[in-house]
């Protein structure tokens, strides 16, 4: 999918999305597993929350779907799924050929779903009703299963792992003494606590919202407090980025204008000259309007000392 399509593909989600085409949108409009995918492997947390209400409604879905069609699930013993590692709203093949055949593909997962207790919390589906008509079963995000094998299997002349998974109960006795390790009573008494928590020990995360954070300070005039903020950013920066980093130019190039909007020029002027030192010892090719406007900023804060 090019970018024209990919933005097509999110201004008709911005407009068409319904709470019961979640799994529609799911299945059709790629971008929205791609993010799925990315935050839950990454642990974005704040762009998984802003997602909450695309995962509340998919698995009240979901469990609606497992209801509708119970007797043809129960049917189904074996789904597959062939793909690279990963851990989102999952939608597997009853076709072992069709999971087979898909583009890029070394692994194939066989799930075993015979004889499962359904679990509202962790729900599955057949997706089959009005909106969606396909011979494949989605999961919820937080499925478990245990590996029961794994080998290297021949598809024509290509060789791939063939992965053997049980889908594992809410009542397992293994998945209950790893989830009790776990779980503690606070998290349920403070849940934006424990987001906070998390969102503190990634200093990306931290990055953007500091960012944000500056940037209405200094809309608002009030540049001591966006001056702080992106100090901050920069300290963050430095635990992730390397001294040198380009990414590092355009905090210290705020930073020198936040001084310089508060009349301290020399703190102004050594930000600055930080800015246009990484620019120029910098391999990659130069920015020419940011090298301009450093320059002149350099230029009339020397005129000011």
């Amino acid at each position: 999918m090019n970018h024209d399509e990919q933005l097509r593909a999110i201004d008709e989600f911005a407009k068409n999305y319904r709470t019961n085409k979640v799994l529609y949108c799911l299945t059709n409009q790629s971008f929205i597993s791609r993010i799925l995918n990315r935050v839950v492997r990454t642990h974005e947390i704040d762009i998984l929350y802003k997602f909450g209400f695309f995962v509340k409604q998919a698995t009240i879905q979901l469990n609606r779907l497992h209801e509708e069609n119970k007797v043809l699930i129960e049917t189904i013993s074996m789904v597959y799924r062939g793909q690279t590692i990963e851990k989102t709203f999952a939608v597997d093949f009853i076709d072992r050929q069709l999971a087979m055949h898909r583009d890029m593909m070394g692994i194939l997962f066989e799930i075993d779903i015979a004889k499962t207790t359904f679990d509202e919390k962790r729900p599955f589906a057949l997706l089959k009703d009005a909106d969606v008509d396909k011979d494949d079963v989605c999961f919820s995000m937080s499925t478990i299963f245990r590996i029961q094998s794994v080998a290297q299997i021949t598809n024509g002349e290509t060789m791939m792992w063939s992965v053997e998974l049980k889908l594992v109960n809410n009542d397992d006795p293994q998945l209950r003494y790893i989830i009790a390790s776990t779980r503690h009573d606070e998290v349920h008494a403070n849940p934006a606590f424990h987001l906070d928590t998390a969102i503190l020990s990634q200093p990306r995360r931290l990055v953007r919202i500091c960012n944000g954070l500056a940037a209405i300070y200094t809309y608002n005039h009030d540049y001591v407090k966006a001056l702080n903020h992106y100090q901050e950013v920069l300290r963050l920066s430095l635990t992730y980025l390397q001294s040198d980093h380009l990414d590092l130019i355009p905090i210290y190039k705020v930073i020198g204008g936040n001084h310089y909007n508060q009349k301290e020029y020399s703190n102004a002027l050594e930000n600055y000259e930080k800015a246009i030192k990484l620019l120029e010892q910098n391999t990659s090719p130069m920015n020419v309007d940011t090298s301009s406007d450093l320059h002149n900023s350099i230029s009339m804060t020397k005129q000011l000392l």
